[in-house]
């Protein structure tokens, strides 16, 4: 019997999987950045295998979050002969000592010790770098003659910062790894390479593909051309023209409204939905924004508390007695939570309306996002169960089993239901059984917001058409988050050539859409 391809999948490669594969095998190193749901992972494992079956590359370094260790270890169990390993916990030092298997899987945080230890020597100032545990046995790897790929899940997500600590070891480790293989691949898997500035770009590609890129001056001689009192960056238009130029053929670039891909995934609906305050929660909503007064400086935890008003004036009670801003508990003393708890939410009120025509009138089932999952989802699961609706609640504060759990019965659940979650859940998790998709407030980043709508966006949904909802509260701090998301969907949009592109739905659409919701 012959033996197994080194890659096997029953649905085998998509086109554009085989696109995305092609281009990682020809172009070496460089940034994979593919709408969620189209399979970057699957992309990966292929390419792998290939590089395997052709000698090219025999050793794996498969960086993650935490919560993908498990998903990427069964995956290439299942759809790979590659023997995989995760490196993570306390005895992971333990299977180094028997050499290194083919596929190294582990967590940037991880490795950001096990690859650099930083130290400050004898008579020096500055910490200065050495090899940790894992970067000694890929470098030993190298002597023997095995050749390394290292592939970045998620990458924008962690080492968008080259000021980190996080992002300074994995630099260290790569440009250690090139010493002794010049041709060093690193790919970068990621749905979204811009969060909050065009820095995000060129930080990644100077980890994938750093001969391709300008110095760090060069780069802000050229790109930004000032930065305000927070040290937000003011751009040169020829300058990022420039840097798009020399990023774009580095990048492969697929969209899921490409002719190619859309025909695999459900029509997907956005919209917004601006909201006016009754005028209880909008008294109480401007007593507490005129705290910031004549201050230059915003005053601390003020932002925050806004946003927790906006969306539940009792959320406040829950950051007081959890002791995570001074300023809540200050409130909390001064109006008392019966007053708190007396206050109506007019998100809440337009949620529970808009779920129960779902839930109850449709029969679908729905995801719903909060940023303050202790202090809001809570408050929203009660408003849902006084209506009959069954959630699930999904937040970081679980733990493991805890947010397992919640998952598979949202997905096993036979009755329209809704899963409440924090943005713990905006990765790593897939809902293709729901429809609806409610961002109960604006994300912070076009990062997020992919991630989120990215959830049930999927290409195992068997819905026709899905429908997205972003709440807005009118004349509060949410308008104006609104608008940084729009302008960091903007940059993302011109750094990767999607204005314009047909059928995507892109910064101009949403801003068109928001005015005139």
């Amino acid at each position: 019997m012959d033996a197994p391809p080194v890659f096997h999948s029953p649905h085998g490669l998509f086109p554009c999987q085989q696109e995305g594969t092609g281009f990682a095998y020809a172009q070496r190193s460089g940034l994979l950045v593919a709408d969620t749901g189209i399979g970057k992972s699957v992309i990966a494992m292929a390419l792998a295998a290939l590089l395997a079956e052709d000698g090219a590359e025999d050793l794996v370094l498969l960086v993650c979050k935490q919560n993908k260790l498990t998903e990427w270890h069964e995956d290439f169990g299942a759809f790979t002969t590659l023997p995989a390993t995760v490196h993570h916990g306390p005895s992971r030092m333990k299977a180094l000592r028997h050499g290194l298997p083919r596929v190294v899987i582990s967590t940037y945080e991880t490795l950001r010790a096990d690859l650099a230890r930083f130290s400050i020597p004898k008579g020096k100032r500055s910490r200065v770098p050495t090899p940790g545990p894992v970067l000694e046995a890929l470098l030993a790897a190298q002597a023997d003659g095995r050749r390394v790929l290292v592939v970045y899940d998620e990458m924008s997500d962690k080492l968008r910062n080259r000021s980190s600590q996080l992002y300074k070891s994995h630099g260290y480790a790569l440009a250690q790894l090139r010493r002794h293989q010049k041709d060093l691949r690193v790919i970068g898997l990621t749905a979204t390479p811009i969060s909050r500035s065009y820095e995000d770009g060129f930080n990644l590609l100077r980890l994938a593909v750093p001969a391709a890129m300008p110095t760090v001056k060069v780069f802000e001689d050229a790109v930004i051309k000032s930065r305000d009192d927070y040290g937000r960056p003011r751009y040169a238009d020829d300058g990022v023209e420039q840097f798009v130029a020399l990023a774009r053929p580095h990048i492969w670039r697929k969209r899921k409204t490409d002719p190619d891909v859309r025909d695999l995934f459900p029509r997907r609906i956005e919209e917004f939905r601006t909201l006016q305050m009754g005028r209880e929660q909008e008294r109480f909503y401007d007593e507490v924004a005129s705290l910031q007064g004549d201050f230059q400086e915003p005053v601390p935890g003020l932002h925050a508390a806004l946003r927790q008003i906006a969306a539940h004036p009792m959320a406040l009670a829950h950051s007081a007695s959890a002791g995570t801003s001074q300023l809540a508990m200050e409130l909390v003393r001064a109006y008392g939570v019966d007053h708190l708890q007396s206050l109506p939410s007019r998100k809440t009120e337009e949620l529970v309306e808009y779920l129960s025509s779902i839930v109850h009138g449709q029969g679908d089932k729905a995801v719903v996002f909060s940023q303050f999952g202790p202090s809001v989802l809570p408050l929203l699961e009660e408003a849902l169960r006084k209506e009959g609706i069954r959630s699930y609640l999904y937040t970081g504060a679980l733990d493991g089993p805890e947010r397992e759990r919640a998952r598979t019965g949202f997905r096993a659940d036979p009755e329209p239901c809704v899963f409440l979650t924090s943005d713990a859940g905006k990765d790593g998790i897939n809902l293709p059984e729901a429809t609806y998709l409610v961002e109960y407030e604006s994300a912070l980043t076009y990062e997020t917001r992919t991630q989120r709508l990215g959830r049930i966006d999927r290409i195992t949904s068997q819905a026709a058409s899905i429908t997205c909802t972003t709440f807005v509260l009118q004349g509060t701090v949410e308008e104006g988050i609104v608008e940084s998301m729009l302008a960091r969907n903007e940059m993302a949009d011109r750094f990767l050539g999607d204005t314009g592109a047909e059928g995507h739905v892109g910064a101009v659409q949403r801003r068109r859409s928001y005015l005139v919701a």
